[in-house]
């Protein structure tokens, strides 16, 4: 498995995750208390506390809604049916065999599709439930002399107290679930310097090595645009033509590296790459820099960004006066 350190939280998230979690723990131990399932705090200490808490959560809320909306972050929770089976198999029997995950965490994309289809559910529901039955308890009376009557008192704590059940619940599951990374500390680590080892595609992989393999490469490699100007090349490609930089070549046309005469025959190689053909093998004569010729085998096949031919690139090999093969 190939990774990267990657920025994954910024400050903001990170704050407003552990607010929150420290929040949603301090409400629930406050408000069982105020039930009577243990003493702690005091009872009147208990309310007073809980009230507070429930404040600052909505406050909190608020916050977190802005920060959402102005960064875009609400696309990380719409939910998607995608991957969710191989997701659950994952959590129910693949993490205790040590299989692959079957999603990966990209700075776009960090919830997998059952944490996409679970904090939804917290964000549209049980939460709202939450804040909306706790302050219609607390300010009962004076809903009602507002004209707002519910069917009794009893039944809102009954649905605060529903909702409490279920964030205690997901609480005992997020953290045993933050505690499944390898290391099991990396998810908690992370969450704290918001810096994480995300697992790379094969693809990624190649895309990383890939500049590295051209720039030592002993073939010059070179890539020209559609119109035929110079636009890339590496160590190899200016020592064979005898420049000593970059800057001499690239932003020139191509023509620069070959006789006037061989101009047509350029503009043809470019023009069959560019209808989406490969030049596998072909010995051209070239120009240098302070007029010196020579030869070299070249290879130039088409390089597509987003879908379309943007061009072409490939290396050359000097042939050192090589007879070209019949």
């Amino acid at each position: 498995m190939y990774t990267r350190k990657v920025k994954l939280y910024s400050g903001f998230e990170r704050f407003w995750h552990w607010t929150q979690a420290l929040l949603i723990i301090f409400l629930a131990l406050s408000g069982f208390e105020v039930h009577g399932v243990y003493t702690l705090f005091g009872y009147e200490k208990a309310v007073i506390w809980h009230d507070y808490a429930a404040w600052a959560f909505l406050v909190l809320i608020v916050f977190a809604i802005f920060w959402h909306i102005t960064t875009g972050a609400w696309r990380q929770y719409i939910p998607t049916t995608r991957f969710i089976k191989a997701q659950l198999d994952y959590y129910l029997f693949g993490i205790f065999r040590n299989v692959p995950h079957p999603t990966r965490k990209t700075t776009l994309s960090k919830l997998n599709p059952l944490q996409r289809l679970t904090y939804f559910g917290l964000k549209v529901l049980v939460i709202p439930v939450q804040v909306i039955s706790g302050f219609l308890y607390l300010y009962y009376h004076q809903a009602e002399q507002a004209g707002l009557h519910f069917s009794s008192l009893s039944g809102i704590a009954l649905w605060h107290t529903f909702g409490a059940f279920l964030l205690v619940a997901f609480l005992f599951f997020h953290i045993y679930l933050a505690t499944t990374g390898t290391p099991w500390t990396s998810n908690i680590k992370a969450m704290i310097t918001g810096w994480e080892d995300v697992e790379l595609s094969m693809d990624e992989v190649k895309e990383e090595a890939y500049p590295n393999v051209v720039k030592a490469s002993e073939m010059g490699y070179y890539f020209l645009d559609r119109d035929g100007y110079i636009r890339d090349v590496n160590a190899a490609w200016l020592r064979i033509y005898g420049y000593t930089s970059a800057g001499e070549v690239v932003g020139r046309h191509s023509s620069i590296t070959r006789n006037p005469e061989d101009a047509p025959l350029l503009k043809d190689m470019l023009d069959q790459v560019l209808a989406g053909e490969k030049i596998e093998s072909r010995i051209v004569e070239r120009v240098g820099k302070d007029g010196q010729q020579g030869k070299h085998l070249l290879t130039a096949h088409p390089v597509y960004i987003s879908g379309e031919i943007a061009g072409m690139a490939g290396f050359i090999v000097d042939v050192k006066n090589k007879k070209e093969p019949v």
